[in-house]
């Protein structure tokens, strides 16, 4: 299979590179491209590829429409993440939108003739349960930029740029009603191991709830790690460490 073919929801492998072990396709959280991802690789022994998601409407795909719905988001990317596996084992990351994503699409997979070999969900609350908090997709533009100050993530700057907030603001909110409007009830089947993390100060995912998880698989592990929503991020090293040793890489 030619990787190019899989474009644009992946980047190129690298001309020369090793043949890995195992793929961590990463799906990144609302508003971002996959490219926060690229660090990990050099974190990573050279057994384990890190393969980025490039979602519509950011990076090198921002002229093309965002999804609100993640259900249509994973059956647009099933096919192409099942080939790009190419035979390899692989697993699903995501982070916060990017989780409740990485979850449908290990639904969809658990039935084929590959299913991932994991699925890591961080910084998201499963999507069973309700809300403690109002829906941000719906809040006028001043409270949803506010609302996105509190999370984190996008530097100050930016959000005081008002030519920045309209090219990007309907982007975001399309990536927020996406996360707040799904609902699964299913959960994964045995035999495939969840691993579910949470940010100690995280104000959008707290570990009491993100505990739940544990409702939607038969081998659950819930870590809690220092930091707030973009834990991965500012303990990247810390959270693959513990993610290599219990999936035995």
């Amino acid at each position: 299979m030619s990787v190019t073919t899989e474009q644009p929801w992946f980047p190129r492998a690298l001309p020369g590179a090793p043949c890995p072990q195992v793929r961590l396709f990463c799906v990144p959280h609302g508003g971002a491209g996959g490219s926060v991802f690229r660090p990990w690789q050099s974190l990573l022994g050279p057994g384990t590829e890190v393969v980025p998601v490039q979602l519509p409407g950011r990076e090198i795909r921002v002229t093309e429409p965002a999804e609100r719905s993640v259900a249509r988001l994973a059956e647009r990317l099933e096919g192409p993440l099942a080939r790009r596996a190419e035979g390899l084992p692989y697993v699903l990351f995501g982070h916060s939108m990017g989780a409740l994503l990485a979850y449908e699409l290990a639904l969809a997979l658990q039935e084929s003739d590959r299913p991932p070999a994991a699925l890591v969900v961080s910084g998201s609350v499963p999507p069973h349960v309700p809300r403690r908090t109002p829906a941000m997709h719906r809040l006028p533009d001043a409270e949803f930029v506010a609302g996105l100050r509190r999370l984190g993530g996008v530097p100050p700057e930016l959000l005081a740029d008002e030519e920045w907030l309209a090219l990007f603001l309907p982007q975001l909110r399309a990536d927020f009603e996406a996360a707040e409007t799904y609902r699964a009830l299913d959960a994964l089947r045995p035999g495939i191991p969840l691993l579910a993390l949470a940010g100690a100060d995280d104000p959008a995912a707290a570990p009491d709830e993100v505990e739940h998880w544990r409702d939607l698989g038969t081998d659950v592990t819930v870590r809690v790690f220092d930091g707030d929503h973009f834990f991965v991020f500012t303990s990247a090293e810390a959270v693959l460490t513990f993610v290599a040793r219990e999936l035995a890489w």
